[in-house]
């Protein structure tokens, strides 16, 4: 048994902290409601999801916030919920994308905001539904998913190559929890024609 403190520290490091863990972390929140109440963050070093409906009410994407809290695994997922303490820095921040591709989706690039270049969606033509939808590119095979409420749910599934954005998710039953990545796109922003 052992009782982890308060020191701040680098995400990454954070992450290997593992579960259980009680962390506090500063990072750059990069959505907003339009993914409900779950928040991700990122810094420097990596990304990590927050949970607590309550504690992140009022935060939007582009905040730098300094959050405290414990570390859970969601279905594969490395949370922090609850969410102890938070505040925020500052705000209209953006943070570029890191450039991959769908076999680097993973624990590395786990609730980092990603960009997948020359992506074909499968079922280009028909709408976005809630649920995953699959899509190639560079002959790789990936998935994002689009959860109710979505800006994105009910519109156009693009037919041809899009530069595809979003957040770099997992949700798996496996145990080891390693499968199941997913992007997860925030708006039709996230979705750039080519």
């Amino acid at each position: 048994f052992s009782v982890v403190g308060f020191t701040q520290t680098d995400i990454a490091s954070a992450r290997a902290l593992g579960i259980g863990a009680n962390v506090t972390i500063t990072g750059v929140v990069t959505n907003g409601d339009e993914l409900g109440p779950i928040r991700y963050i990122e810094d420097a070093t990596a990304g990590l999801a927050l949970y607590d409906p309550t504690a992140l009410s009022g935060i939007a994407r582009g905040d730098e916030v300094t959050v405290s809290g414990i570390l859970v695994d969601y279905n594969g997922l490395l949370e922090m919920t609850p969410v102890n303490s938070s505040m925020t820095n500052t705000t209209g921040n953006s943070v570029t994308p890191q450039l991959i591709t769908p076999i680097q989706l993973g624990e590395s690039t786990e609730s980092k905001l990603v960009q997948i270049n020359n992506v074909i969606f499968n079922s280009g033509g028909s709408l976005f539904t809630v649920g995953t939808h699959d899509f190639t590119s560079n002959s790789a095979i990936g998935k994002v998913y689009i959860r109710a409420g979505s800006p994105l749910e009910n519109s156009l599934i693009p037919m041809g190559p899009v530069t595809l954005i979003g957040i770099s998710s997992q949700y798996t039953f496996s145990v080891p929890a390693n499968d199941g990545y997913q992007i997860l796109p925030r708006d039709s922003s996230d979705i750039i024609q080519l």
